[in-house]
């Protein structure tokens, strides 16, 4: 949910027979995000009825914690019918390094039974808004078919949104001899090949990912705006970068995050409280957090590296890790051997297989770094939390996510880049080096957290005050959409 509150004038709560569709992509990222939207629009216009549409067992994980007001609909959905693993309704469902392009390709198949669900309310005297999600373009030609207004929501930042949108319109990409990949439509924006996703450097297409990407942005041209879990303040590059190339409205309405403390299921809460009680035993800003997200994860050899790493450092640690890419070894076998014993032995670390509750431990006053992919829910969560970053982006857009932090904003090292097989390892020294320059009594790391403090202050200023960028989007959005 989200963690600030948009007062709203009186004038955009009127009662009204108006609902609102959200269609998220099911992952991780981007479902938290959808429903962090969903409060904020609630809070908006508490008369409409907000709905969110998935298949079943998305559903039934959501509702299972949603608020009485969140409605659901569900879409029938058999994931063995389009290759996927029995029960895979969601991109956390997938095991590691299974193909992503097959569940966005699944999702294309719900069209019929989203079209039909939407053209039932349609008939009503009800004002139908639609937001669905950048992976979900199709919806934008469904309201469109339904005389439904549209919006996308991208759960992204505008710069990583603008560079991926128009390196996928132009694969097969050109890489230059020295290896720099020039982003067109962008001059002066180039990066190194390594900042560009494996899947999108194979890419000719012709190939089922540029197939997908390519129908998705055809459909998109039937978009009335997109609204981003931004702040204009925050991201004027690519926010501009974005509004040159779609060339309809840009609502920044972030930053939406989850709330410290929120936990997924009953079963988490010996996690959590076992956790909190560790970080309350350390000193302040003293334990380095590192997490790849809930689908990412690197190799076994980085892990070790990672792992040798951390000894090196001498810092409290906690380690929210995942399976390693491309091996399939024992939960015992990921890390070097007496790695978590000695880390438990001398109270210098926890490792957390499975969930982790992330915002608490970004939130408590003992983390004071954050090593991270460099999602954008992640980064958001560090910066207005106010916890410096480590980047070691893996995909997508977290290269571009690492390059705006560390060289516009300042507040994030890059430690690493990739996890593929080519790959190499980082250096031990170096990664112990950086966590030091970031957490120690450096020059480099006070500048990083007054920097962050800043970007904090900024961004709860844009949602909360009375002329806050992020409050004057949402009002924008809601007049476009005749949710006023």
């Amino acid at each position: 949910m989200s963690n600030f509150t948009l007062t709203v004038p009186s004038s955009l709560a009127m009662a009204s027979t108006k609902h609102v569709l959200l269609f998220p992509f099911p992952a991780q990222g981007h479902l938290g995000a959808f429903m962090s939207l969903a409060e904020l629009l609630h809070r908006a216009i508490p008369s409409a009825a907000v709905t969110l549409v998935s298949p079943p067992r998305n559903v039934a994980a959501l509702s299972a914690t949603a608020p009485p007001w969140l409605a659901f609909h569900s879409l029938p959905f058999n994931p063995a019918d389009h290759g996927l693993p029995t029960h895979a309704e969601s991109a956390d469902a997938l095991p590691v390094g299974f193909p992503l392009v097959t569940l966005f390709e699944a999702f294309e198949a719900l069209q019929p039974a989203f079209d039909g669900y939407v053209a039932s309310m349609a008939k009503d005297d009800s004002v139908v808004s639609i937001v669905s999600d950048l992976f979900v373009a199709w919806a934008a030609s469904v309201a469109r078919r339904n005389g439904c207004s549209h919006a996308f929501f991208a759960s992204c930042g505008a710069f990583g949104t603008a560079i991926l949108r128009s390196l996928w319109e132009n694969v097969p990409l050109s890489v230059t001899p020295t290896g720099h990949v020039p982003v067109p439509g962008f001059p002066g924006k180039i990066f190194h090949k390594t900042q560009v996703s494996e899947v999108m450097l194979r890419a000719d297409g012709e190939d089922r990912a540029s197939a997908f990407c390519h129908r998705q942005i055809a459909h998109s041209h039937a978009t009335d705006g997109v609204l981003i879990n931004t702040v204009e303040e925050f991201e004027p590059t690519g926010l501009g970068l974005l509004r040159s190339s779609l060339r309809v409205p840009v609502w920044p309405i972030g930053p939406l995050i989850r709330v410290a403390g929120a936990r997924p299921a009953a079963s988490a809460d010996k996690v959590h409280d076992g956790m909190v009680s560790w970080l309350d035993t350390q000193p302040p800003a003293s334990v380095l957090y590192v997490s790849f997200g809930s689908q990412n994860s690197i190799r076994q050899a980085q892990m070790a590296v990672l792992a040798m790493a951390l000894e090196h450092a001498g810092r409290p640690f906690i380690w929210a890790i995942r399976p390693p890419v491309g091996l399939a070894v024992a939960a015992s076998e990921w890390l070097p051997e007496g790695f978590e014993k000695r880390a438990r032995d001398e109270n210098r670390g926890l490792v957390i297989r499975g969930w982790a509750p992330q915002v608490t431990i970004l939130a408590h006053r003992s983390t004071g770094a954050f090593l991270s992919h460099c999602g954008w829910n992640s980064v958001l969560e560090s910066l207005v939390h106010g916890v410096p970053l480590l980047g070691w982006p893996l995909a997508a857009d977290q290269f571009y996510n690492v390059e705006m932090l560390e060289k516009e904003c300042g507040v994030c090292v890059e430690v690493a880049r990739g996890s593929t097989e080519d790959a190499a390892p980082p250096e031990i020294d170096r990664v112990a080096e950086l966590v030091e320059t970031v957490m120690g009594q450096t020059s480099k790391a006070a500048e990083m957290r007054r920097r962050m403090k800043c970007i904090g202050e900024l961004m709860r200023g844009a949602a909360t005050d009375d002329v806050g960028s992020s409050k004057k989007a949402l009002e924008s959005f809601l007049g476009a959409t005749r949710m006023h």
